[in-house]
């Protein structure tokens, strides 16, 4: 089912790009030998052959002469090496195409992951449902072919998440070396480290002192500590964006499309663009898309598994992507509902397995036997 949706995602969006994807595009060039100069000269070329180049928001972006704000957006992406890389295996056959085949890809291997996932704590039948239903969510499927990091970065976060989920259980070496290289993985894809970080640290909190889980859980969160610091010093190696920076490119960005909030400083844009992201993360989001009712099932599941590890790294995941909302308020779609998703999916499989286990036959009868 899942590669069935990959495939049809990739011919519905085919000739969907973005100004992002024309980035990634310069580097998968980059990666195959090409000097900056040609590559940013092709990658132009191959874009204003796209509907994106006839976008009113995108008017001289791919010339010689760009606006400043596009110019400076460049750099920003120095930081996330592995998507183009893969890309640029595929390159000599695919083309341009060959940034969609690597989405379309990761949105099946996310798909997959997440059925494993969801293996802990359901049965398969159940757990395939689960993965079904994370597979058709919009957040999920609307970046499931397209030119851009999420859905790598989505398939990366999940196997983060089982793997930390295993090595608190188990406590072995093969599990923290595993935990080690997918979030290392995440990283060099998207810069979001804090998403196994804030689960790690949920567990350490959440979990009684002196356990052994307690103190896997520290294991763990030093251990991402320490592939943050490395993440830090590639990106100080090749000159890549601090969070200053990615803050100050935002704004300027905003105030360059004369954004009503930029008008007036950048603090009260960032104050600004914070709370109405937030409310509209709240209540238009979850309007738009139809999830109310996982958002219910997952409170559900969280009260059902309250007090225990799963909870635990459930709640520090949530807690970590108020980090995305920070430092950028302008993509919460993508930087907050996204990684979101796998959470309240876990949680919302595990609250119905409760409901459907109080309609077992046995349990009614013996509910009216009592009763």
């Amino acid at each position: 089912m899942a590669l069935t949706i990959g495939v049809y995602r990739f011919h519905h969006d085919h000739g969907d790009w973005s100004s992002d994807g024309a980035i990634y595009l310069r580097m998968t060039l980059q990666d195959r030998g090409e000097s900056v100069e040609d590559a940013r000269r092709h990658a132009n070329a191959f874009m204003r052959t796209t509907a994106e180049a006839r976008e009113p928001l995108a008017a001289g972006f791919y010339t010689d002469a760009p606006p400043e704000f596009y110019r400076t957006q460049y750099p920003l992406f120095r930081s996330r090496p592995l998507y183009p890389k893969l890309a640029s295996y595929l390159y000599p056959r695919f083309g341009p195409d060959a940034l969609k085949i690597v989405s379309a890809a990761a949105y099946v291997a996310a798909v997959v992951l997440m059925y494993l996932l969801l293996l802990f704590v359901a049965p398969p039948l159940l757990a395939a449902a689960g993965a079904l239903a994370f597979a058709m969510t919009p957040a999920v499927l609307n970046v499931a072919a397209l030119p851009l990091t999420d859905e790598l970065a989505l398939a990366a976060w999940i196997a983060a998440l089982a793997v930390l989920l295993r090595y608190l259980r188990s406590g072995s070496r093969g599990w923290f070396a595993a935990l080690i290289a997918v979030s290392l993985l995440l990283t060099f894809v998207r810069p979001a480290i804090y998403l196994p970080f804030g689960a790690a640290l949920g567990a350490f909190f959440g979990t009684p002192r002196g356990s052994p889980q307690r103190t896997a859980a520290g294991r763990a969160a030093i251990a991402l500590v320490v592939v943050g610091i490395v993440f830090f010093a590639y990106t100080l190696a090749v000159h890549g964006p601090g969070i200053a920076d990615q803050l100050r490119w935002q704004y300027e960005w905003r105030v360059a499309t004369h954004y009503s909030f930029a008008a007036h400083g950048f603090f009260v844009w960032w104050a600004l663009t914070f709370a109405s992201a937030f409310a509209e993360e709240l209540v238009v989001e979850a309007y738009r898309h139809n999830a109310l009712f996982a958002i219910v099932l997952a409170i559900f599941g969280l009260i059902a598994m309250r007090g225990t590890l799963l909870a635990a790294v459930a709640l520090g995941s949530a807690a970590a992507t108020i980090v995305a909302l920070v430092v950028n308020p302008t993509e919460l779609p993508r930087t907050v509902t996204l990684p979101l998703t796998p959470v309240v999916i876990l949680l919302a499989t595990i609250a119905l397995g409760r409901i459907l286990s109080t309609l077992k036959p046995e349990n009614v009868s013996g509910g009216a036997r009592s009763a």
